[in-house]
């Protein structure tokens, strides 16, 4: 038995993909440690993202997606399995079904998805809309992994390591994420960087990622441009300024008032969604295209200076999320293993 984890990474892609894999892999690696994990994808810079992995995993890299999936059909055994998280260009529904043939497919975070195609559709996630669950639902049935109890967090970022708001510090943080495909910090640097004077108590200002340019900001306040997505900056931080994706759902469980930005329309119906379904914990200042340099500004000065609503978003996040989604997702991918050998 082996298992399969179609993902890319680069800035096109953002990194929540990346993430998710690695979170289920540690999972699966935890569950049933002898079975080998194969990662394929056409971006090199995977491996780099995977980071120290344990010695049953690899890294195939082909030179373009379609081969991608050539290559997990080639080494098709019985008992393998294959997992999927991609954006929706790189789906390729005929080479999946075709190798659906030889192993089951599992999906992650694709509303499109159709059972025909994948044994399994992971959605994890508050922000579904009702008419996409019930489509689903009807479709996958009990094949259908939705809501909250499946997102995927990197270990660091669960609620053991939720900081109480006293024990945090009066810090700021622009995140786009990992890669920022849209360069959106630059964009929300120029238009914030004179705010400064206006959030009173602001110790530091941080602007988080892995791809976009450095930030500049003079004294009085100490701005900071950090490689990564280390967890420290969001753990700490008492208010975050992020794009949609992965990195809201960990602010959200480690209890870091947010205001969230789409890049999409779509999106930002998601945003609103989720909102909705945290009392405001997260917040949505609608997508990138639209959002007004007054909107944002107004927002986040307002937002700042209103200590009692930051803490009450705090503290509405509490308990939303357990932290153990990766753990079910792979107790559920090992179960079809089990069924095919009944």
């Amino acid at each position: 038995m082996t298992i399969y984890f179609r993902v890319d990474c680069g800035q096109q892609y953002g990194l929540g993909h990346v993430v998710r894999c690695r979170t289920v892999a540690n999972a699966l690696h935890a569950q049933a440690p002898d079975v080998p994990l194969v990662f394929v994808t056409h971006t090199p810079l995977l491996q780099e993202m995977l980071g120290g992995t344990p010695a049953q995993w690899r890294v195939t890299v082909c030179e373009h997606d379609w081969e991608t999936y050539a290559w997990i059909e080639a080494q098709a055994q019985p008992g393998d399995i294959l997992i999927v998280d991609t954006t929706y260009n790189a789906d390729f529904g005929a080479s999946v079904a075709r190798i659906k043939h030889h192993m089951p497919v599992v999906r992650i975070d694709a509303p499109w998805a159709t059972p025909g195609t994948y044994d399994i559709l992971v959605l994890p996630g508050m922000h579904h809309a009702p008419e996409t669950l019930d489509r689903l639902e009807a479709a996958f049935r009990e094949r259908l992994l939705v809501g909250a109890e499946y997102v995927m967090l990197r270990e660091e970022m669960r609620p053991p390591s939720r900081l109480a708001w006293p024990e945090r510090a009066p810090w700021l943080l622009f995140s786009a994420g990992g890669s920022d495909p849209d360069a959106a910090l630059p964009l929300l640097y120029e238009m914030t960087h004179a705010l400064r004077h206006q959030l009173p108590g602001v110790q530091r200002i941080y602007g988080m990622g892995r791809m976009a340019g450095a930030w500049a900001l003079q004294p009085p306040v100490r701005t900071e441009w950090v490689t990564g997505t280390h967890p420290v900056y969001l753990q700490r931080a008492r208010l975050c300024v992020t794009l949609w994706g992965t990195t809201v759902y960990e602010a959200l469980t480690i209890g870091t008032p947010t205001l969230t930005i789409a890049r999409t329309a779509s999106e930002a119906e998601d945003a609103a969604r989720l909102e909705a379904a945290t009392e405001g914990a997260v917040q949505s200042l609608g997508t990138l295209s639209g959002l007004m340099r007054e909107t944002l500004c107004d927002r986040l000065v307002a937002l700042w200076q209103d200590t009692a609503e930051r803490k009450r978003m705090h503290y509405a996040s509490a308990g939303l999320l357990d932290g153990k989604g990766s753990a079910r997702v792979a107790r559920a991918v090992l179960a079809l293993n089990r069924e095919g050998q009944e």
